[in-house]
């Protein structure tokens, strides 16, 4: 298998609407895993967790949000689709289940806000991946 053709772009049949909504799923799932690192690495150092975790919220939510957005206005206005329903019924159970998991009646003694706030970022970009939020909403309509 020739791997140099197999990893080139122009060799890939996405469109750029498409890649930027896997783009925002994969780099979430990448911040979740990092973050579940860190937090096991901050609990076996001994360190707290609420103050330590914005030393990696904030660098990567930056890079996150920089990132999307360039991604988002690389994409042609013919480009722009109705992307499929099954992933956005999973990004829903996503975030009932972390709502969930948050809200629970365990006593916890860290509750990290970094994590709620990633989620609501990527459920932005994740939005916005599903409805142009570029296109300006009429509220009134002139007859």
């Amino acid at each position: 298998m020739n791997w140099k053709k197999f990893l080139s772009y122009k060799h890939h049949h996405l469109n750029a609407h498409h890649l930027y909504q896997i783009n925002v799923i994969l780099w979430f799932i990448l911040y979740f895993v990092l973050f579940i690192t860190y937090f096991v690495y901050t609990d076996k150092f001994d360190v707290d967790i609420n103050t330590y975790q914005w030393y990696l919220f904030v660098p990567f939510m930056t890079f996150y949000i920089v990132y999307n957005l360039w991604l988002r206005n690389r994409i042609p206005t013919r480009e722009e689709i109705a992307p499929l329903r099954r992933p956005l019924i999973h990004w829903i159970l996503l975030g009932i289940s972390s709502i969930f998991l948050y809200t629970n009646s365990v006593d916890l003694e860290v509750r990290p806000a970094s994590i709620i706030l990633a989620f609501i970022i990527f459920t932005l970009f994740a939005a916005d991946g599903y409805w142009d939020f570029k296109e300006k909403v009429r509220l009134f309509h002139k007859k």
